[in-house]
């Protein structure tokens, strides 16, 4: 049996719907490579529905929102990053292929992951490569370094739609990008915020960060609100990763208008050709956005990140509605799936 100091608490995914917390190898570091100890881990929508529907790799610890501070260095890294509080940047891309000499890291050919083609970040230790930490400002603590990752993704999908200070925009989903989105905009200077989700609590707090218009589809039409109110938005931030707000999302948007597709839509959904002649009457600008990287690696993105929660400009307290420790993993995903509580970011403590 190995040694009790080798040992850590993790909770693993096993199986589709089977989350275990139990006691794995605690690794350590590799050439390059750091041991950081977690403080704080976020639940990720993609965590859900690994947890939900199974995942590629099995067993696997997940999670990727998480900050905490190194405590072992492996061999030709710096020992002066003892110590250091830091988040974590899961993207692990080759720097060798095409894609990546051009600063496009999340169309790399070979990348890893962490929490998602290696282990994670819902454990007491994390490995991961040293140009992988982006350090903490002093005064932004570790729940608020957890939230660093989703908030450099809405801030991603807003510059792929080339958002400018004045402008009109929607966030069809209001879920933890949706919200960490409708703040940006407000940081950045949207003329006018619209958002739609069908969770009123949600609502509430997209309002509370800024929305200007905060719509339920299930009591009012969203397309004709935007028309009355505007005649269409200069910027449409596709959320939900469903059929009708991708619809909505091309309808609301006016002539030039630009749409950012960031949900991931079901495998099965079928395109109407009526949305596409939408998209080529009003000639609008469709972009895709995937994870939040941009050249110098990991991005300005993330430093942009840090200093909006470390300032206040994003709310991370109002973001986070649970704190569990992560003995509890597996009654909170039960919960999740039970849909027996309403959340916007769940905190795991290990």
């Amino acid at each position: 049996m190995m040694p009790k100091n080798k040992m850590m608490k993790a909770a693993v995914l096993e199986g589709i719907g089977k989350i275990v917390y139990c006691e794995v190898e605690k690794p350590a570091p590799l050439a390059g490579e750091v041991l950081m100890r977690v403080r704080a881990t976020s639940i990720c929508g993609s965590d859900v529905s690994r947890v939900l529907k199974g995942h590629r790799t099995m067993p696997l610890i997940l999670g990727h929102e998480a900050a905490g501070e190194v405590v072992e260095v492996g061999p030709g890294v710096d020992g002066k990053l003892l110590g250091l509080r830091a988040a974590v940047v899961p993207l692990m891309p080759c720097m060798r292929c095409a894609y990546c000499s051009q600063g496009l890291y999340s169309a790399c050919t070979g990348y890893s992951f962490i929490g998602s083609r290696r282990n994670g970040t819902f454990a007491e230790y994390v490995m991961l490569p040293a140009e992988n930490l982006l350090f903490l400002p002093d005064d932004l603590d570790f729940e608020a370094g957890a939230l660093i990752e989703p908030a450099t993704v809405a801030l991603h999908a807003l510059e792929r739609g080339g958002f400018k200070p004045g402008q009109s925009a929607a966030a069809l989903g209001a879920g933890s990008i949706g919200l960490m989105a409708v703040q940006w905009l407000r940081k950045l200077g949207a003329q006018k915020i619209f958002v739609s989700d069908l969770n009123d609590e949600n609502l509430a707090c997209a309002r509370s960060f800024g929305a200007h218009i905060a719509i339920n589809p299930l009591h009012e039409d969203i397309v004709s609100r935007v028309a009355e109110e505007t005649g269409g938005v200069d910027l449409a931030l596709e959320l939900a990763g469903a059929p009708q707000t991708l619809a909505q999302a091309i309808e609301i948007t006016r002539p030039r208008g630009s749409v950012v597709l960031t949900g991931n839509q079901p495998k099965d959904a079928v395109f109407p050709a009526g949305l596409m002649e939408q998209i080529t009457r009003k000639e609008l600008h469709v972009s895709g956005t995937w994870m939040s990287y941009s050249a110098p690696f990991p991005g300005h993105e993330w430093p942009d990140a840090a200093a909006a929660l470390c300032s206040g400009d994003l709310n991370a307290a109002e973001m986070i509605t649970h704190r569990f420790p992560l003995s509890e993993v597996e009654a909170v995903f039960k919960g999740i799936a039970d849909r027996s509580f309403t959340y916007r970011k769940i905190i795991l403590i290990p």
